[in-house]
């Protein structure tokens, strides 16, 4: 067995039975305060050691997955940088084309509107020519327009396996304004989220002396180990 071995069953050893004593503890006068203080500092001392085993470990471990990030970076950068180019001419060119089709579309509709409304100008003519009664022209210009939907020819054919999908984003231009919007039941509130760091760094800072509205400080206190001299 060699040494590494022998110091990790050595440690497997030491933390199989932490969890079992801790919980059979029950610190519930001085000796037993003392006893759990005693084994915390234990447990601090063997963290410590457990750590400082397998800090050379997590080193050249570290360095090959940064070895490995960076060839694979180098070879990407490249490949992303030329589908970002395509990516954003093919989304520029298409988006334009489907403008186009869609001012090619309310024109079509327009003269097919126009040339509907000359048709029934013309029917309205006839039918009083003929005779009709003020009850059958009134009917007649009460009565929708048959406008048939134009046909209008695509301005570009989309490539197979490439596609352009709606991609909606939001941002904040105001936060005062978005604030007040949820304060008056017109934004959900999930819209806003707090900051729980400067939260945390202004109850240290006052320690608690500070009143905030929405905002209760209070104190969770930790009990620290420091090294013990042997």
């Amino acid at each position: 067995m060699s040494v590494t071995e022998m110091v990790v069953a050595k440690l497997e050893r030491e933390t199989s039975v932490l969890v079992a004593e801790a919980r059979a503890l029950k610190v519930t006068d001085q000796p037993s305060y003392d006893l759990a203080a005693e084994r915390l500092l234990g447990v601090a001392d063997l963290r410590r050691e457990i750590v400082a085993h397998h800090e050379p470990i997590k080193k050249a471990a570290h360095a090959a997955w940064q070895a490995v990030i960076a060839a694979e970076k180098r070879l990407l950068d490249p490949v992303s940088e030329a589908e970002r180019i395509y990516k954003t001419g093919i989304a520029t060119y298409e988006t334009e084309q489907r403008r186009l089709e869609a001012e090619a579309r309310l024109r079509a509709e327009a003269e097919e509107r126009r040339l509907a409304e000359q048709q029934r100008e013309r029917d309205l003519e006839q039918a009083e020519a003929e005779g009709a009664t003020v009850e059958e022209i009134s009917a007649m210009i009460d009565a929708p327009l048959n406008v048939e939907p134009p046909r209008v020819e695509p301005t570009f054919q989309p490539a197979r396996g490439v596609s352009m999908a709606a991609n909606w984003k939001g941002e904040t231009v105001s936060l005062d304004v978005l604030v007040k919007a949820v304060a008056a039941g017109k934004a959900n509130l999930s819209l806003v989220m707090p900051n729980e760091v400067a939260i945390n760094q202004l109850a240290r800072a006052t320690r608690g002396t500070l009143q905030v509205p929405g905002i209760r400080f209070f104190n969770e206190p930790t009990v620290r180990t420091g090294r013990r001299w042997r």
